[in-house]
């Protein structure tokens, strides 16, 4: 469960009248969320068909930091990236707060997150291109946001996370730390922008076999964008036991390089950023399983996800070479 903050239907039917939606008809929460609490809303206008909505509480992220969210949406949404932007209400406000908690009210899309075994080529095509999509449209944004879970952070917990795994672990988090540091040292000529950040397959919305949303940006930062390719080939592209399946990574990639094409840095510095992507996500998850993070929740309902999934991918991406196709 995944719903932080309860509300009643009244605090419900306030929040939405400004936007001039008709009145509240039915609210759910969502349970499948980690990082905020979401709920499905109905609201019916007189006369008019039932409207669905997800409204989103951010559980974690600032009043002061949505702002670049908001901007971020809409700037993608005019260059036809399939992101679900807020609404604004009938002053043109977007942002307030609900409970104590920023809040966005979004439309809701159809569709459904693939099951892993729903991956195919076809879906990897379809998000290598939207992925380059993103990427292409957030070069022309000007807002700058720093990851909270960059090199810093890594650099900063993987020490103390190293402790608490055993020798051979610890040896290869250190080890995948090390390199990107050394990469970074060099000074490589890898292009930057706005990056999802969190594009797995959860991350995604399809109906019907087409992709109809790209949700769940508040990962978005300023970063490599080489390191973004290599988070979703790592989720989108991989067979059961976390080695890279060639067929989806083909797919993927070629369809991500119709779009935008990588330079011949981003080709010599592939898989340092495929390991340096699963030590990133073994790191956060290493983070919550032993509760290593500072401001982690003391609720109760803290999702925990399995680490040894992305040590077992870092292990394939430290043993197995790979090359842009």
């Amino acid at each position: 469960m995944a719903v932080y903050t309860h509300l009643s239907s009244a605090q419900i039917s306030a929040y939405i009248a400004p936007f001039s939606l008709g009145d509240l008809v039915d609210f759910k929460g969502i349970s499948g969320g980690i990082e905020n609490t979401n709920y499905f809303v109905t609201t019916q206008l007189k006369g008019q068909p039932q409207q669905d909505f997800v409204l989103t509480l951010f559980e974690d992220l600032s009043y002061d930091e949505m702002p670049y969210f908001v901007d971020l949406t809409e700037h993608l949404v005019a260059h036809n990236v399939t992101v679900p932007a807020p609404f604004r209400d009938k002053d043109g406000r977007a942002l307030s707060l609900l409970a104590n908690k920023p809040a966005l009210l979004f439309p809701r899309f159809a569709g459904d997150h693939l099951a892993r075994s729903e991956i195919g080529v076809s879906q990897c095509a379809v998000m290598g291109r939207e992925l380059a999509r993103l990427h292409v449209a957030g070069q022309e944004f000007a807002k700058v946001r720093h990851s909270h879970r960059g090199q810093k952070w890594w650099s900063e917990l993987g020490p103390r996370a190293a402790k608490c795994i055993d020798g051979e672990g610890a040896t290869m988090l250190m080890m995948a730390i090390g390199q990107y540091d050394a990469m970074v040292a060099q000074q490589p000529d890898l292009p930057m922008g706005v990056v999802h950040g969190d594009l797995f397959h959860d991350n995604a919305l399809f109906n019907q076999g087409q992709l109809s949303a790209t949700i769940d940006v508040y990962n978005a930062s300023n970063d490599y964008l080489l390191f973004d390719v290599a988070v979703t080939v790592n989720d989108w592209c991989i067979a059961p036991d976390g080695s890279i399946s060639p067929r989806l990574y083909d797919s993927f990639l070629q369809a991500y390089a119709e779009v935008r094409a990588f330079n011949p840095a981003e080709q010599q510095y592939w898989n340092a950023m495929l390991v340096a992507a699963a030590m990133r996500f073994w790191l956060s998850r290493l983070e919550t399983y032993h509760g290593l993070d500072a401001h982690q929740r003391e609720d109760g309902v803290t999702v925990l996800k399995d680490p040894n999934v992305f040590r077992d991918i870092l292990s394939h991406r430290m043993q197995q070479f790979q090359q842009l196709p």
